[in-house]
């Protein structure tokens, strides 16, 4: 039918807060920044990062009233960071997040269901995360 609207796009999204404190977001950037993994980090920490940042997925879709549903179709994920890496720096994070996304927004983050991420900046104190059909 001609004048039906287009079919609406899921988008979701959710926050996850910084540490208050400017040493406590510099000691947030050493750990979890990529410079982190070039450096050599353990195996044990990096699993440790892993589950740390899992929970604090999973707490940021809570608050956010996200539905323990993944999505049907492909999606694209962005990321907006305020925390003084450069952009390029938030590979790991940006991993570590996708991982806690599966089986929540996720169905697994193979390109079947993943098709593209993108780092940008804002100027809000928190990291936005939005999962959005392609």
């Amino acid at each position: 039918m001609k004048n039906q609207p287009p079919e609406l796009k899921r988008i979701e999204r959710f926050v996850i807060e910084y540490p208050r404190s400017d040493l406590g977001r510099k000691d947030w950037n050493k750990r979890f920044s990529l410079n982190s993994i070039y450096s050599g980090k353990p195996r044990n920490e990096r699993r440790g990062d892993a589950n740390e940042w899992h929970s604090i997925c999973a707490a940021a879709m809570l608050k956010a009233k996200i539905p323990k549903k993944p999505f049907c179709k492909p999606v694209k994920v962005t990321f907006y960071w305020n925390d003084g890496l450069d952009v390029d720096n938030h590979a790991y994070m940006g991993k570590m997040i996708v991982d806690g996304m599966k089986g929540w927004l996720l169905s697994d983050d193979t390109k079947r269901y993943f098709k593209q991420v993108t780092h940008a900046f804002h100027s809000e104190n928190y990291i936005l995360v939005e999962v959005a059909e392609i």
